[in-house]
């Protein structure tokens, strides 16, 4: 192994650290360093494995999430690889066929093995979009889109039978070995529905869904916070299953009379509120009075975030985010400690709301990449900042340190001017588009 870097950082400067390996015992090391200053925290080895996951053909992750008790790392998304590694002993063991398939891949949590992949389809495309892990039972949940009448092990769940349109939404629950599909469930009407955001409920255990329909006959809206599709295309939509799949308890339509897409999905951990994050052109989205930002910041698209109660049968507050371009949010998350709703995606806003005081004050051109947090009521924006250099940028992902409260964004840029890079795992631009973690 190539010697560790470390270093401290204090008053805003990275202060470097001598260090090596130090073995401890068979197939144990630790480190050995020096000159450290031990009120500081220390920061050694940024990078510590990576791997490549993939067969002959195209390949693409969307969703990750890390076992609770035991670190194991999964990975979801697309596959049109007929040789993807590992899938024997699967669950699905074969290529469904059409298209793609949704692939599962189970990996160690120090990435040196993939443990276990599955292929996820039937003979259609299928596309798994979101994932994650019960907290007790760890089974492995995955939700996706998929155009397959013959989607595996529907029967008995919530939606037996493909509701029509090009694509249903679709439900999957794994054991946490991938070696079976406890139960699968298509989700949609009669047009076109996709699941893009997926979470299990911390208490209840059980299962919320988000993405967008075009299908007025979503199935289970009666009741719900938005009983009736908005208009205009699409609909975002929420719906709230059992843990087994068997049942589909409540969905709702969350949307106005324009275009609405719902990209992401958190659950408060004390309150149980359902958050939804995506992005509308509909000036008369539902219930943003008294939020944030009571108005659509123009007439292109803006990001929002909805606040729906526990049992998906209120629409406590919405929110619009964004200025005079266009916005969308992609990605959400709760701080365990305040409660703030944090929520990250794209801007070409030159005016994008209170960024001011924020990490990047100022547009940095094309599309930027912003992070907002906002208070657990959706009524107030304390701070936003962009996050982006002169090309194009744009974050997918977003997460939040359990101790520290630091906040991590990841996506995609073409800019060779990238904030705060100096010092980083790798400073400088690869080429081509390039994938940014900022911190």
């Amino acid at each position: 192994l190539s010697k560790p870097v470390a270093w401290q950082e204090k008053d805003g400067q990275k202060l470097p650290v001598q260090a090596s390996y130090r073995l401890l015992g068979k197939n144990r090391y630790g480190f050995a360093v020096q000159g450290a200053d031990p009120r500081l925290p220390l920061v050694i080895d940024p990078i510590l494995q990576s791997t490549y996951l993939g067969g002959s053909w195209r390949d693409v992750p969307y969703a990750l999430a890390i076992h609770p008790t035991n670190g194991d790392v999964y990975v979801a998304g697309e596959t049109s690889s007929t040789n993807f590694p590992n899938t024997a002993g699967g669950a699905q063991a074969s290529y469904g066929g059409g298209n793609s398939d949704a692939f599962v891949a189970r990996l160690n949590a120090g990435l040196t093995s993939n443990l276990q992949s599955t292929y996820l389809g039937g003979s259609g495309t299928d596309e798994a979009w979101a994932l994650a892990i019960h907290p007790i039972t760890g089974d492995v949940y995955v939700a996706g889109l998929t155009s397959s009448t013959n989607f595996p092990n529907t029967a008995g769940g919530a939606q037996a039978s493909h509701g029509g349109g090009s694509a249903d939404a679709f439900v999957a629950r794994l054991n946490a070995a991938l070696t079976f599909n406890l139960q699968s469930s298509y989700l949609g009407g009669s047009e076109d529905d996709e699941a893009r955001a997926l979470a299990v409920h911390p208490t209840s255990g059980e299962v919320v869904v988000a993405g967008w329909t075009w299908s007025t006959n979503f199935p289970n809206t009666a009741g719900g916070a938005q009983a009736s599709h908005g208009g205009g295309i699409w609909d975002a939509f929420v719906a709230r299953l059992n843990a087994a799949l068997t049942s589909n308890l409540q969905s709702t339509y969350l949307g106005g009379s324009g275009t609405d897409e719902a990209w992401a999905l958190a659950i408060h951990p004390t309150s149980g509120d359902v958050y939804v994050a995506g992005f509308t052109n509909s000036t008369d989205f539902p219930n943003t009075a008294g939020g944030a930002q009571a108005s659509h910041g123009d007439g292109s698209a803006d990001a929002f975030v909805a606040r729906l109660n526990r049992t998906l049968t209120s629409n406590l507050q919405s929110t619009y985010l964004g200025g005079s371009g266009r916005e969308g949010g992609e990605a959400l998350a709760i701080h365990p400690g305040s409660g703030e709703v944090y929520m990250a995606g794209y801007t070409k806003s030159t005016d994008f709301p209170n960024t001011l005081g924020g990490a990047q004050a100022t547009y940095g051109g094309g599309y930027d990449a912003f992070v907002a947090r906002l208070d657990a009521r959706l009524a107030s924006n304390p701070q936003s900042t962009y996050l982006g250099g002169s090309g194009e940028d744009e974050a997918y992902a977003l997460a939040i340190h359990p101790t520290s409260g630091e906040v991590y964004v990841a996506g995609g840029t073409s800019s060779t001017d990238f904030p705060n890079t100096l010092g980083g795992a790798q400073a400088t631009y690869g080429g081509g588009y390039d994938a940014f973690v900022a911190r």
